[in-house]
């Protein structure tokens, strides 16, 4: 990696000194006494860790059975009570709670103790067909936002410091005071992932160049978008204390050219907007660290808890929404957990090994194997070094699979026959395939991008 090359910023400690306190008491705000308490918290001792979480499961267990008619029924279906919930453990008897399920029944997951006007809306991106909303309180907002900030501080990055985003439909833009709060305190410059054409990624590189952000922020597959137009025009000197690719897999061919292009490490940062932060890499880079402050965390593979190593659907139960519980919510997406037992970094939170993609990524072959849409992506990811732009993979039938392929510069007439060996290599003779060339692949509204999707039932449905 090249040298890095940082600017003085002397904003920086009057933004995070003085303008962030003054902002949090005027908007009556936690967030930063919750940071303080974070920075510390992620040294505790295991089992002190999973105590707090118990304590808090059981507070949140019947705080949803007496507030809320959905798990009131769900409890009294499934012949539980919240006092049955003594361990950590115990957490399984309770039925999984689905997307199907939330938009069935939203307004009975809502507690009874809240307004449903005074609670915050969430919506997802809907990247298996149809959006989410759903809601949460002020409190457990705030509590998210100063978790996401130590995370965001372990790349090196601190509160105050510029940060440029790769990343679609800035928040900012929605009124003047946003306008205000951006260029005061959250120091945001934006490159939108809905128009990354190469004037706008010019225009943003210009502006970064300038402003030298401590820290880059965006799409894995954006950032890397970004990263190989830099590369291509011989622009060599945005130089970040760190980077944080969250939204989607980062594969390792985007990472080991985005820390090539910008000089720095990439900290694959991993959540949902149902309920923020999930799990992060820390300064080891040895997988990502469960984020155990406000969440309960399971991978469960067959009705089971999977075990390292073994891919499993992440379950996650949100201990500070109390607004609309969210307990044992199924993300959608599959990991591995690690089984390494402790991290040079001193943080003692388990660690995600991998993150395999959507449950909805996964391949399913004619013999019955499963194969992940990351693994997929790595295995054919080479031609997108060799004259594909743009790759994507789309399953919809048990024997034949469609090439979506933006033909790139380099492109020549082996192409074809290299995705011929590689299916056959990697699914079997059974397996059949089509080549549709298109101009682009477009991005979902929240500006990802899917490289794979199967239409095929698998074991994490």
């Amino acid at each position: 990696m090249k040298s890095k090359q940082f600017s003085a910023d002397w904003y920086a400690p009057i933004a995070r000194l003085i303008i962030a306190p003054l902002w949090a008491r005027h908007e009556k705000s936690l967030y930063l006494k919750h940071l303080k308490y974070f920075e510390k918290s992620q040294f505790r001792p295991l089992d002190e860790v999973r105590a707090d979480q118990l304590s808090r499961l059981k507070k949140l267990v019947l705080h949803a059975y007496s507030t809320t008619s959905y798990y009131k029924k769900l409890f009294d279906s499934a012949g539980i009570k919240p006092e049955d919930i003594r361990t950590l453990e115990d957490i399984q008897k309770i039925p999984l709670l689905t997307k199907d399920d939330i938009r069935a029944n939203r307004d009975d997951i809502i507690s009874s103790h809240f307004s449903k006007d005074d609670l915050i809306i969430k919506k997802t991106s809907g990247s298996t067909g149809v959006s989410l909303e759903l809601y949460c309180d002020e409190e457990s907002g705030q509590w998210k936002r100063g978790c996401a900030i130590r995370h965001d501080q372990w790349t090196g990055w601190r509160l105050g410091e510029r940060v440029g985003a790769v990343w679609g439909n800035p928040e900012y833009k929605k009124n003047w005071r946003g306008y205000i709060r951006n260029a005061l305190l959250e120091r945001f410059t934006y490159l939108d992932t809905l128009k990354m054409d190469s004037d706008s990624m010019h225009i943003f590189y210009e502006k970064i160049r300038r402003k030298k952000p401590t820290l880059l922020f965006g799409h894995a597959h954006s950032l890397y978008l970004f990263a190989r137009f830099l590369e291509k025009n011989s622009l060599d000197d945005i130089r970040p204390k760190g980077i944080i690719s969250t939204a989607m897999v980062l594969h390792d061919y985007e990472r080991r050219l985005i820390e090539q292009v910008f000089g720095c490490r990439v900290t694959n940062r991993y959540g949902c907007e149902e309920v923020s932060l999930i799990a992060c890499e820390c300064s080891a880079h040895n997988g990502l660290h469960i984020n155990m402050d406000t969440l309960v965390v399971e991978l469960v593979r067959d009705g089971k808890p999977a075990a390292p190593g073994e891919p499993g659907a992440i379950v996650v139960t949100d201990l500070t929404n109390y607004g609309m519980p969210m307990i044992r919510y199924k993300v959608g997406d599959v990991g591995i957990l690690s089984d390494l037992k402790t991290c040079e970094c001193s943080c003692s939170y388990p660690i995600i090994e991998s993150l395999e993609g959507r449950v909805a990524d996964y391949v399913v072959t004619a013999e019955g194997n499963y194969i992940s849409g990351i693994s997929l992506t790595e295995n054919f990811a080479m031609l997108l070094t060799e004259g594909v732009k743009q790759l994507q993979i789309i399953q919809e039938s048990i024997d034949h699979l469609i090439f979506k392929v933006v033909k790139g510069e380099g492109f020549n007439d082996t192409i074809p026959d290299k995705i011929s060996k590689l299916v056959e290599q990697r699914f079997g003779r059974c397996m059949t395939h089509s080549i549709e060339y298109v101009d682009s692949i477009q991005q979902e509204h929240s500006g990802k991008y899917r490289f794979c999707i199967s239409k095929i039932r698998n074991p994490f449905s």
